[in-house]
């Protein structure tokens, strides 16, 4: 099977700047972004939208009022409109909810829904639905973590009369005071045993947890499943997320911003100004097919797989075992002979050139030292490419980054148009940055996903 005998014919997206497939193409073409003030400095508040304020300083100059916070939460999800049967949102947290979600959505998309749950084969042939070993579930997913609530109780039970706390008490005071259910709400494999269940996949089913290269590592697993003729239909996707608060108190290896004027632009990858990363949060999913099947149900593809390739090329800093949030030149992160390497194997694979590419998708985070690595690796093998970085307007999403862009290059690729990125003024001239939604001169998309650590993938889709 040819790679472009892949085709992908359902987008489902959770995300800060729109539900479903039209919603944030819309978003994503408008440049309208996400990002917005958490009210009261609550970093978990996902119902936040507190307007950003200035004050004077005293030498007249424009500061920024103290503790502000600021974040790509999703406001508008309710997850019961997607999750039958609802007793089993008592075992999702809020990242398996999205997921679940954005898979319904994509499921929807692509035609799914009456076809589904699939049935033993003898029984599909009559009824004309899915066959239950002919349908896969690979998820790409991260450390789902717990709010500081359902365990203050168990804490409460370690504090000694002293005041202190007595670690040896928290096993089984946590046995006593947590529900025997906690466990199954943060499992980084519950998403995609969900959705299997849910339709009813005898299929392939995995999970990845690789960083902000899971979703896009999910559907180069997935394609394999479908090239090696053991499924049919495969639905991959990915959720992660920055803003949960437990997430939040661990140090990272990567800076955090602070908020820009206007707050909504304060996502800036790849600005020469730019300083550190915004927490966000989303899911996105997508439904790949043989093309013999996709033309069997009479299902329109959105878009066609033509190659891909992930890479492992260690950075600096993982070499040397080192991990800093530091915006020293020498910090080490990210590695651009990794996002070289993954762009040339696609190419390879897709039997392009640079020539024949229309958009960079990048994974630019805003990140001074990641972003410099990309900028360098797509500077060396796709030189004058034009690039769009939906980050700027997503924030960092964990490890659904990568599925973002990848949804992001599905949707430009079905559009034939580039996304504008708002402050492309700002960035490098060296980067050829979309200022404004430009139609694609050659149909095919590129879309890079890397790790600090030096993992990337490169994943090239077209319009069919």
């Amino acid at each position: 099977m040819n790679r472009s005998d892949i085709v992908i014919t359902g987008v489902g997206v959770v995300s800060s700047i729109g539900l479903g497939r039209e919603a944030f193409t819309q978003s994503l073409l408008n440049a309208d972004s996400g990002v917005i003030e958490l009210v009261d400095s609550t970093v978990g508040d996902r119902n936040a939208t507190a307007r950003y304020k200035f004050v004077e300083g005293q030498s007249g100059d424009t500061e920024q009022q103290s503790q502000i916070q600021i974040g790509a939460p999703i406001t508008d999800f309710d997850p019961k409109l997607f999750v039958k049967p609802r007793k089993a949102l008592k075992v999702m947290c809020r990242e398996i909810q999205t997921s679940f979600a954005a898979s319904q959505m994509a499921i929807e998309d692509a035609g799914l829904t009456s076809l589904l749950p699939a049935e033993p084969t003898d029984q599909a042939k009559k009824s004309g639905r899915i066959a239950v070993d002919r349908i896969g579930t690979v998820f790409g997913s991260e450390m789902l973590y717990g709010d500081p609530e359902e365990l203050a109780d168990a804490f409460a039970a370690c504090m000694t009369e002293a005041g202190e706390i007595d670690r040896s008490k928290f096993g089984n005071a946590a046995m006593r005071s947590i529900t025997p259910l906690w466990m199954l709400k943060y499992l980084p494999n519950m998403p995609a045993c969900h959705v299997g269940i849910a339709v009813n996949s005898h299929g392939p089913n995995n999970t990845l947890t690789v960083g902000d290269v899971s979703g896009p590592n999910a559907v180069l697993e997935s394609c394999g499943y479908l090239r090696r003729g053991i499924a049919d239909i495969m639905v991959a996707a990915a959720a992660g997320s920055r803003m949960n608060t437990t997430r939040t108190m661990f140090t990272e290896d990567q800076p955090l911003t602070d908020a820009s004027d206007p707050v909504e632009r304060s996502s800036r990858p790849h600005a020469k100004d730019a300083k550190g990363i915004v927490r966000g949060e989303g899911a996105a999913c997508v439904i790949l097919e043989t093309a013999e099947s996709a033309s069997a149900g009479n299902r329109k593809p959105i878009a066609k797989v033509l190659g891909m390739a992930s890479r492992f090329i260690p950075s600096a800093a993982f070499a040397e075992g080192q991990f800093t949030s530091s915006s020293e030149e020498n910090a080490g992160r990210g590695s651009a002979a990794a996002i070289d390497a993954a762009i040339q194997a696609a190419l390879s694979d897709a039997g392009l050139t640079a020539g024949d590419i229309g958009l960079v998708v990048g994974h630019g985070m805003g990140d001074p030292i990641i972003d410099a690595q990309e900028a360098k690796a797509i500077e060396k093998a796709l030189p004058g490419v034009p690039v769009t970085l939906p980050i700027g307007l997503l924030g960092h999403t964990g490890a659904a980054t990568g599925m973002m862009g990848l949804t992001a290059a599905v949707v430009a690729a079905q559009r034939g148009t580039a996304p504008p990125v708002s402050h492309a003024s700002d960035c490098p001239d060296t980067l050829k940055v979309v200022p404004t939604s430009t139609p694609l001169a050659k149909p095919n998309v590129i879309a890079l996903s890397h790790t600090s650590h030096g993992s990337a993938t490169a994943v090239i889709v077209s319009a069919t």
